[in-house]
């Protein structure tokens, strides 16, 4: 068998007591809380530390390299972070938000109904207008009746005399 190149981390595994994961455990508890008591109004989005560390059932503790497990980092840019905080839920912000939203269905729903009486009226107009054409063609029609009727007898009359 040929042995692993250098640039490969192998899993390493330590001894560890539970007196000394107790005291790891309590330690992130305490960091945890300070977080919250300094930083009141992003205690939501604090989650506490991924242990860098799988607890096998024997005790043993299996390392991992964190550079290979988190996927790297790029600078966050101003416009995205203040996008990101924008979206990121808080009291008032989310309040703002939701007025905001509520806001513009109300806007859309009185759009579309100023709208929808617009048409009504242009229906209407266009069905009065249908109407006075129909009656209009139907006045020509008896016109044409009666000079049709009139060139007859005019037609009968020439043939008489």
């Amino acid at each position: 068998m040929s042995r692993p190149p250098s640039s490969q981390t192998t899993p390493q595994f330590y001894r560890v007591s539970e007196r000394d994961l107790t005291e790891i455990e309590l330690h992130s508890v305490d960091s945890i809380n300070d977080l919250h008591r300094t930083h009141p109004d992003h205690s939501h989005k604090v989650r506490p530390p991924r242990p860098s560390y799988t607890p096998s059932p024997n005790g043993n503790v299996l390392l991992f390299d964190a550079a290979d497990t988190s996927p790297p980092s790029r600078p966050i840019s101003s416009w995205q972070r203040r996008l990101q905080d924008m979206f990121t839920p808080s009291s008032s912000r989310a309040y703002a938000l939701g007025c905001a939203i509520v806001t513009l269905l109300l806007l859309t729903v009185l759009l579309i109904f100023y709208f929808l009486v617009q048409q009504g009226g242009a229906i209407r107009r266009l069905t009065e207008a249908v109407r006075e054409k129909k009656t209009a063609a139907a006045e020509l029609t008896k016109l044409i009746q009666e000079l049709q009727n009139l060139k007859h007898n005019l037609t009968a009359l020439s043939r008489a005399s």
